[in-house]
């Protein structure tokens, strides 16, 4: 079932600097409240902290569109 993916941009964006000192804290956050934590770098997005069930889901995704691509050509 797929969900919802709203960013909170007042906490789910973190410098890579505060990402480093509270890896275990922001994986808590990701698995409890579903959603992704941006970690930016230099002051742009670099990376994003999913929890695993949402990384699977889109994983699954990717692959149903990748499959439905290759049967219609």
């Amino acid at each position: 079932m797929a969900r919802s993916i709203n960013i909170d941009l007042q906490g789910g964006v973190v410098p890579i600097s505060q990402a480093a000192a509270s890896l275990a804290a922001l994986i808590r956050r990701a698995k409890v409240s579903g959603q992704p934590v941006v970690i930016t770098q230099k002051g742009y997005p670099s990376a994003v902290l999913l929890n695993i069930e949402l990384f699977e889901q889109l994983r699954a995704m990717a692959m149903q569109a990748e499959q439905a691509r290759e049967q219609h050509g």
